[in-house]
């Protein structure tokens, strides 16, 4: 969807691609202001790590869980363990 929504980017940006340049725009400004200005070589890091915590969280309160009948702690949200955090 990434691909599809900045494949060709425009002057005046559809939805999908203002976005995701909100969403770089975020990091990069995170990024910026906890490390000061040498922040460019560290925003595909920082950027990574935001978006696998932001995933992990949202995919333990998106996905019915609860429905299917699983063993305790299967197909829990990663940051239910303390490995992954």
């Amino acid at each position: 969807s990434v691909i599809i929504a900045v494949r060709n980017p425009q002057t005046i940006p559809t939805d999908g691609q203002n976005f995701f340049e909100y969403v770089l725009e975020f990091i990069r400004d995170l990024s910026k202001t906890q490390i000061g200005e040498e922040y460019g070589p560290w925003v595909p890091f920082i950027g990574t790590m935001f978006l696998f915590i932001f995933v992990s969280n949202w995919s333990g309160a998106l996905l019915p869980w609860k429905i299917i009948e699983l063993p305790h702690g299967e197909l829990a949200a990663p940051t239910n363990d303390i490995n992954t955090t």
